[in-house]
């Protein structure tokens, strides 16, 4: 059976200020903006990540998109599971292509607050079967879970107001809150097929995961 090689890493670009809920809350959220209308749609906090970030930005064009959360404790902001980030859905029954994938894609995100619900990142260079007939990341999840367990991909958790660095081969998921706040997430993306497609859309709601939904308030 086909194996696939992943050099899952993160490069550390450096830190976000501190907002308060209340800057947070009110921070326009985006969706597959290029460049400059993220910056004339975005707030302030937006604008000072793309500010900070000038020096580490390609050439070429990118998108962006950003999400506003408030979350209670054991909510989630994403569909749990590792994965990787804008690896082309080329491949049969639209899963990614990883055999010949049309473009690989690099990206940074920052997030602010992310104590309320960290990202979890296994770091780590690792070797996954292809799946046939079935969902990549539904399989390769509890293997990149037992290679974290085992001490052979590390497990980080971003915390405080991390700007990083990385790639399509980066596994990453979201976890459960830990405490109720607001949470800020946003994400460059470069070198990847959507900026040929950007919308320049103010995302104007955003859906949260409950595994337990009856426990969630």
């Amino acid at each position: 059976m086909k194996t696939f090689e992943f050099d899952s890493q993160i490069q550390f670009i450096g830190e976000m200020n501190h907002y308060t809920d209340e800057q947070i809350k009110n921070e326009p959220m985006l969706f597959n903006c290029d460049f400059k209308h993220a910056y004339n749609l975005g707030g302030p906090i937006t604008g000072k990540f793309l500010d900070h970030i000038a020096d580490h930005l390609p050439t070429e064009d990118i998108v962006v998109d950003s999400r506003v959360h408030m979350l209670m404790p054991g909510w989630f902001p994403c569909i749990p599971g590792f994965h990787h980030d804008d690896v082309p859905r080329s491949g049969r029954d639209g899963q990614p292509n990883y055999y010949n994938p049309e473009y690989k894609s690099k990206h940074i995100m920052a997030l602010v607050n992310a104590d309320v619900c960290p990202t979890e990142f296994a770091l780590g260079k690792i070797k996954l079967p292809d799946v046939e007939n079935g969902i990549y990341y539904k399989e390769w999840h509890k293997m990149v879970s037992c290679e974290v367990a085992v001490g052979n991909l590390q497990r980080l958790l971003l915390r405080g107001n991390p700007i990083v660095g990385f790639d399509w081969q980066t596994f990453h998921q979201g976890t459960r809150a830990v405490k109720g706040g607001w949470r800020w997430f946003i994400r460059v993306s470069y070198n990847t097929d959507r900026v040929k497609a950007c919308t320049n859309e103010i995302r104007r709601q955003v859906q949260v995961y409950l595994e337990h939904p009856m426990e969630g308030w």
